[in-house]
């Protein structure tokens, strides 16, 4: 800033006077900071203002890596002020992760079909292979079938398209980004339900899932770009025991339970929670193939 006198600043924005030491203009509200043009302070002003990232962000994120456990509970005990809520942390994660996926992703990934006659259930490498299953339904009296099953029968043919598998592709990543906020919290509610004793409440549940899903996040978009440069079987192998090894240390520090405790509703949480995402998964394809249109 030019100073005018020792007490004064002149606002290189308004070009008012005010006392130096005020810490933004009482003016025009510009902060009260001697221009710097570095490249570290023009990617944090960038940051900030495009994805409203700030030092918070970085704060928080050393401290999910390094002491996950530290971070949920320093929320929980009213330590808010220099760690960005749960939601934020996880919706910023999640785009990385949701991106990273996506360069790795194929576009003919495994997909489910429901095919007529006989509602048989086919599971395919491919679209293309899935697909062959629409033949079969060419010579259905579409005048027989119920309203329900002319929206499925339009929809299955609707992806023997181009169009129709890129729509697909679309229903299927936006659906999961929404169908996320509804299985959070059914996860918090597992774990509640495993340590009702240790915690009296159902929100620290979800503060911790909320946590746990961004770390895992993260993670999964490390290995994801590992993954583009090799894909060895290895890397999946150690991916998994990482994630385990990972939940089983959070899972511990945070409910401070015993290995013995820690193992065991580790064990039934991975039960209850394949079924969940069995379910959870059916009901996105299911929900992409029927409003396909």
């Amino acid at each position: 800033m030019n100073d005018e006198t020792p007490d004064k600043t002149r606002c290189p924005n308004c070009e008012k006077e005010f006392d130096s030491s005020f810490n933004y203009c009482p003016h025009c509200g510009q902060k009260n900071v001697e221009p710097d043009l570095k490249l570290k302070h023009f990617l944090s002003e960038y940051l900030s203002a495009n994805f409203n990232i700030d030092s918070k962000f970085f704060v928080t994120l050393k401290t999910l890596i390094f002491e996950p456990a530290k971070l949920t509970k320093e929320l929980l005990a009213g330590k808010r002020e220099k760690y960005l809520t749960p939601i934020r942390l996880y919706l910023l994660i999640s785009l990385v992760y949701f991106f990273t996926f996506s360069l790795g992703n194929d576009n003919n990934g495994g997909i489910i079909l429901i095919s007529h006659p006989g509602n048989q259930v086919t599971l395919a490498d491919s679209i293309d292979d899935a697909l062959i299953t629409i033949d079969n339904i060419e010579d259905v009296d579409i005048d027989s079938l119920s309203y329900s099953e002319k929206i499925l029968y339009t929809n299955l043919k609707l992806l023997d398209t181009p169009e129709g598998r890129l729509k697909f592709r679309q229903k299927i990543k936006k659906n999961l980004s929404l169908g996320m906020f509804i299985l959070i919290p059914l996860t918090a509610f597992i774990f509640y339900i495993l340590f009702r004793k240790r915690t009296k409440y159902y929100i620290p549940n979800l503060v911790f899932t909320i946590h746990l899903q961004s770390l895992i996040f993260l993670w999964f978009s490390v290995f994801s770009i590992l993954e583009l440069i090799t894909d060895s079987p290895i890397l999946k192998i150690a991916e998994t025991a990482f994630i385990i090894f990972l939940m089983f240390k959070w899972i511990k520090s945070f409910y401070n339970t015993s290995t013995t405790v820690t193992i065991l509703n580790l064990l039934l949480f991975s039960i209850a929670f394949l079924i969940l995402l069995v379910l959870f998964f059916a009901t996105i394809i299911g929900t992409s193939v029927l409003f396909l249109n």
